[in-house]
């Protein structure tokens, strides 16, 4: 597959101030399934219960790196994002979370200034140096609209929101968008370039009336938001990350190209990758 033309890193951000929309999940399968279709990716765990460095399943070496190498010590202490970067295959690393990000976000909520002259921009200034190393720089974001996640859309190129086919998740979704309106076009503005490159549907059921319909009303919106072609089915193994060896015996970055779990990622990878290619030029 040819690779898409960059005139700038490919930063996305995978958000939804709603919890249990496989964030975590998309973001890892993601990032693993764009590491086998051999693109440079760093995966940066912005969500203090450590879900996405969890699910790496580290060695007792990589879980000391990471005790003294990660983000809360890049917002903290000035930490150099390089330093803090764990690799784990030859295309594919990580920037660990830590529950201390509790605590950061305590700090950038009640005296930010302690940081930085500009909190929300401290991931965006720390990842400068070290994106053109990339192809990709996935950031799982908790589930909420704190700072934590606004710096990483401040941070981002785009911006991925999964969701599910439910009455309440899609109204996490609008606030969602909300959000990502005030950072383009507030007063000021904190990132004028992040785009919505669109939305994601999780553990779908094609067979329950009720989702199908809510997935057509979503894609009968096309001037609100971009609904992903790929949707990701509802199957038990998404949920055994940080498990899945011990139900599976195999580790996330170790599953075939074809496995059930990876493949709808797969998809949505050459997906992304077909939305980033650069449009021809139609000659006058």
């Amino acid at each position: 597959m040819q690779k898409p033309v960059r005139n700038k890193s490919n930063i996305i951000c995978i958000a939804n101030q709603k919890g249990g929309v496989a964030k975590t999940t998309s973001t890892a399968y993601l990032g693993a399934a764009l590491a086998r279709l051999n693109r440079r990716v760093l995966l940066i765990d912005s969500d203090p219960q450590c879900n996405l460095s969890y699910s790496m399943e580290l060695d007792e070496e990589q879980q000391e790196f990471v005790l003294e190498n990660n983000l809360a010590a890049m917002y903290e202490s000035g930490q150099d994002a390089d330093a803090c970067t764990l690799r784990l295959r030859d295309n594919l690393s990580i920037i660990a979370a830590s529950p201390d990000l509790v605590m950061t976000e305590v700090t950038l909520d009640s005296s930010p200034e302690t940081l930085a002259d500009e909190p929300e921009r401290i991931l965006r200034n720390r990842l400068e140096p070290v994106k053109s190393k990339y192809d990709y720089v996935l950031i799982d974001c908790p589930p909420s609209q704190g700072m934590l996640t606004l710096n990483g859309l401040v941070a981002a190129d785009w911006i991925v929101i999964p969701t599910l086919a439910s009455v309440i998740s899609l109204t996490g979704l609008e606030r969602m968008m909300e959000q990502v309106h005030e950072i383009v076009h507030g007063d000021p503005p904190f990132n004028v370039d992040l785009k919505i490159m669109g939305v994601l549907l999780t553990k779908f059921r094609k067979d329950r009336a009720v989702e199908v319909e809510l997935e057509s009303r979503l894609r009968g919106c096309p001037e609100e938001f971009f609904v992903f072609k790929t949707v990701i089915p509802d199957r038990s193994q998404f949920g055994l990350l940080g498990e899945l060896r011990t139900q599976t015996g195999r580790s996330l970055l170790d599953l075939s190209m074809v496995s059930y779990s990876l493949l709808p990622y797969l998809t949505l990878a050459m997906e992304i990758e077909k939305i980033l290619m650069p449009k021809p030029v139609r000659q006058a």
